[in-house]
Formats: structure tokens, sequence, C-alpha cells
């Protein structure tokens, strides 16, 4: 490794240490992905089944953040809707970066009519709100978890898309795509092998911040009755449930899964900024 690849990577290092936002936002993360693997080992209750006797219970030793109008503990529910909450979220994100990147590093590369035709397809979706295509999607295809899911995986494609493409555009021209290309290379292998190692960070970044984003709009896609349905513990579904309790002065179940779903998209949307801010610090 030279002395000036050796500074950089020293320089870079430093840089992710003292960043204190993005490290409390990745403990955060991690506390909150340990909580939902550990939910059956966590948490003291079932979460679908309640006690009438108990229902909207207030905060108590018993009952850390009361009960819902079922009487299911609320704790418990949080712990056991962390699954779906980022489970969700995840396939999302996994399927629209495929998707996208696969549409962003062809436009890129080949250009022409087919950049042409894709970018301002791209660019129609992209002209309306994500969470009303999403709802039209979801009446069309049916409520449902999985409904839910596909219809923002379509819609966040273009983004992915377009972040992928911008970064092909500033790649392309460079000596090691034309030796490549020279040598007689199939596009295949030209945008796999070396193309895309080279656009890692902006995709990574991306990907963290639509993380969040996706977090968010599924909850809210719950929370109109179009995602997740009862009695599947979702922290969507508890502010459905909280919002019915409000009314009779318990105000628990909402305001914890609120703060819970706040906490944990503006922690998403640190990283991707740090992981941004990294990349461009290499480029």
């Amino acid at each position: 490794m030279t002395e000036i690849a050796v500074r950089r990577r020293l320089s870079v290092t430093g840089r992710l240490r003292i960043d204190g936002p993005a490290s409390v936002a990745g403990a955060v993360v991690l506390v909150i992905v340990a909580a939902a693997a550990l939910a059956p080992l966590i948490a003291p209750y079932d979460p679908s089944t309640g006690d009438l006797a108990e229902t909207l219970a207030a905060p108590s030793w018993d009952h850390i953040f009361g009960t819902d109008s079922s009487g299911r503990d609320v704790f418990s529910r949080l712990l056991y809707g962390a699954r779906t909450s980022l489970v969700g979220p995840m396939i999302i994100v996994v399927a629209s970066t495929l998707l996208g990147g696969a549409m962003g590093l062809m436009a890129g590369y080949v250009g022409g009519v087919l950049d042409t035709v894709l970018t301002r397809t791209w660019d129609l979706i992209l002209s309306f709100p994500s969470l009303i295509l999403a709802i039209l999607l979801v009446a069309a295809i049916g409520p449902g978890y999985w409904g839910a899911v596909g219809a923002l995986a379509f819609l966040y494609s273009p983004i992915l898309a377009r972040v992928v493409r911008s970064a092909v555009l500033g790649e392309r021209g460079k000596p090691y795509v034309e030796a490549a290309r020279l040598q007689g290379f199939p596009t295949r292998r030209i945008l796999v092998r070396h193309l895309l190692p080279n656009i890692i960070p902006p995709i990574a970044a991306q990907a963290t911040l639509n993380f969040g984003y996706c977090l968010l709009e599924l909850a809210g896609l719950t929370y109109l009755g179009l995602g997740v349905q009862p009695p599947t513990a979702d922290w969507g579904q508890m502010l459905l449930s909280g919002r019915g309790a409000l009314p009779y002065g318990s105000y628990a179940e909402a305001i914890a899964a609120s703060v819970v779903i706040v906490v944990t998209v503006v922690s998403f949307n640190v990283l991707g900024d740090a992981l941004a801010r990294h990349g461009r610090s290499r480029s």
C-alpha cells in the first residue's frame, strides 16, 4: 500500500471515529435490531394475547408502557413489532436496490434511447408523492403486508436507479473502463466486475437513507389500514390502535410507537449521511 493510500485511510478512519452522531445512531440501530432478534427472550408477555381485565392499564411495574385496548402489553408489542417494522423496509431496500441498480447501470453505461426512456419513466414516477402512489397500488392489489412491501419496492427503485446512473456516468469515461472495453470484455463483465465495485459507496448511502423512509411509509400504510393487519404486532399497527385509545386518556401506546419510529428513522438518516460523507471523502 502506498504512503498516499495509507494517509488517506488514516484520514478517513479518523473522521469516522470522531463522527459522534453517526456513532450514536449506529449504537441505537444495533440496540433496536438486537431487541427485535431477542424479543422472545426479552418480552414479558405474549404480544397477541391480552387480558380484558387490564384494558388500557396505565404504565406500572407489571406493564412498563401500560396495555392497549385489548389488554395486551405495549412493551411486548414494541419488541415484537420491531421485527415486522424492520424486516419490511429491509426487503424493500434490497429489492429496490437490485432492480434500480440494474436499470441504473444499463442506463448510465449504454446511454442513447435506453437511457432516455428509462430516465423519463423515473421522472414520471418520482413526480408523484410516493405515499400517494403506494396507496393507489396497494388499493389495487389489496391491503396486506406483502402488497405494501411490493408497492414500495417498485416505487423506490427509480431513486436508486438515478443514483447509480449518475455514478456510472462519472466512471464510464475513466481509463480502467476504457481499458476493459478495449480488451473486448463483455458489457456484463464491465458493469459487474469493474464499474459496480467503484460505485458501492453512493449506493450504500442511498440504501441506508431509503431504509428510514421505507420504514416511515410502511408504518403510514399500516396506519391507514393498507399494510400489516391485526393482530400482528407492528409499530404502524400500534399507532392505529393507540389513536383509538386517545379519547380514553391512554397515551402510552401512541407515544411509545411514535418515539421508536422517529428514533429509528432519524438514526438511519444520520448513518446514511455519514456514509455519503465517507464516500465523498474517498473520491
